[in-house]
């Protein structure tokens, strides 16, 4: 009984702060017919609510992708948090990038149990030294992971170990690319949307 409060609870303030609108009167709804013992009523209320609170969420973190650099074209941000639950949850976001030929992918992934598994990996020099393609790589002081094949570079980092960046460059000339979409990205403001 204490958890249900506390859940009704969260939702209020949620919706408080977005203001009065169909999440919140979704809520009250959900209130309602908790109250009234109108229990499964109740739950499908609640989780309207949460999955249009959700669909907010994942429109403003969806700014968390850098727009495209000069000269190249980029696609809508893609969410894929829903199909995120059969690997334990989290939330996943991918935007391409494309300029004659050369194309970027920039991944965030947060909260999963795939991120515990990177970090592992990347914190550990006999695992990384298990594959020789890849090699240790520091973004400003955030620690990572490089695999270079030819014209293609993957660029894996980890922060705050909740939170992965990874960024696929197929058809570039060098790093370059890379470096100029990580110095697009606000590391600080991703790292305060998951970790709030």
């Amino acid at each position: 009984m204490k958890h249900a409060f506390a859940l009704f609870g969260l939702l209020t303030t949620l919706a408080t702060a977005v203001g009065a609108d169909d999440i919140e009167d979704q809520i009250k709804q959900g209130l309602e017919a908790y109250k009234g013992k109108e229990y499964k009523v109740a739950i499908d209320d609640l989780n309207y609510a949460i999955a249009q609170i959700q669909e907010r969420l994942n429109g403003e973190n969806a700014t968390l992708l850098p727009e495209p650099l000069d000269g190249w074209t980029a696609s809508e941000v893609q969410n894929a948090s829903a199909g995120m639950a059969m690997f334990g949850g989290g939330t996943t976001m991918s935007r391409s990038y494309s300029r004659a030929g050369e194309t970027v992918e920039i991944t965030l992934t947060a909260g999963s149990p795939m991120v515990a598994a990177a970090m592992a990996m990347m914190n550990n020099p006999m695992l990384l030294s298990s594959d020789p393609s890849l090699k240790p790589y520091r973004y400003k002081r955030i620690n990572g992971m490089k695999k270079q094949d030819g014209d293609r570079i993957e660029v894996t980092l980890g922060m705050a170990g909740q939170i992965m960046v990874q960024i696929d460059a197929s058809g570039v000339a060098g790093e370059d690319v890379v470096k100029q979409y990580l110095d697009a990205m606000d590391f600080e403001r991703i790292q305060q949307a998951f970790l709030q």
